[in-house]
């Protein structure tokens, strides 16, 4: 399916790396629009995240050069995400907190340890 000029501009800049602010604060639109396009981009490429986007972007160039600039932004950002020692790329573990209630004001009671 095409995309219309509008969802292409986004895939565009999904390509770049910049996120939905980012490219909401670009283009002058509202976040909300942005996530509007990029899950119709999403649904019509059938791209389950913004790296499918990329690559099928990438795919879809025509101009070689164009490609090599894309090329780079993603190996740029590869080597960013692999070398720096602040990304975690897991996903963090589900913590759940127990409030645990105790009784320590009681009358009449005594420890004595």
């Amino acid at each position: 399916m095409e995309l219309t000029k509008s969802e292409y501009r986004i895939a565009e800049f999904v390509t770049r790396g910049y996120s939905e602010k980012e490219i909401a604060t670009k283009l002058f639109i509202s976040p909300k629009t942005v996530n509007n396009h990029t899950y119709n981009i999403r649904k019509k490429w059938s791209a389950r995240c913004a790296v499918d986007i990329a690559r099928k972007f990438i795919l879809s160039l025509e101009d070689p050069k164009q490609f090599f600039i894309a090329l780079v932004f993603l190996m740029f950002q590869g080597y960013i995400m692999a070398t720096n020692p602040d990304i975690d790329l897991r996903k963090p573990a589900r913590t759940s907190t127990r409030l645990i209630r105790t009784k320590t004001n009681r009358k009449n009671e005594h420890y004595d340890g």
